[in-house]
């Protein structure tokens, strides 16, 4: 049976797939009218994609037998271990580059 909720949640799924079509079409749009800062983009996604890479690298498989109780596979283990390396070193990126910057404009006076 369909009710007013569920047709309120169907309308609503539309106009949110709807919007994230309509900001990443223009996203991609102003991407490529300008060459310049489509490069610095391009380059910035690629250094991503090679941080999760080495992370998905350097994460481990193994499931302790402390989490066995709540049927965690290996798969969802190198997962885990993949978000948190990607977190590491994507804020010790952050701060390196924080402290650089600071110093860059202390000593540039």
């Amino acid at each position: 049976m369909v009710s007013i909720v569920n047709i309120g949640i169907l309308l609503t799924y539309a106009l949110i797939a709807i919007g994230a079509l309509i900001a990443i079409s223009f996203g991609f749009l102003k991407l490529f009218s300008r060459s310049g800062n489509s490069k610095k983009t391009l380059i910035g996604i690629s250094a991503f994609i090679t941080v999760v890479i080495l992370s998905f690298v350097l994460a481990s498989d193994t499931v302790l037998p402390s989490y066995e109780k709540y049927e965690i596979s290996s798969s969802s283990s190198k997962r885990v271990g993949m978000g948190l390396y990607t977190f590491y070193i994507l804020t010790t990126i952050a701060i390196i580059g924080v402290i650089y910057s600071e110093f860059t404009k202390a000593f540039k006076k």
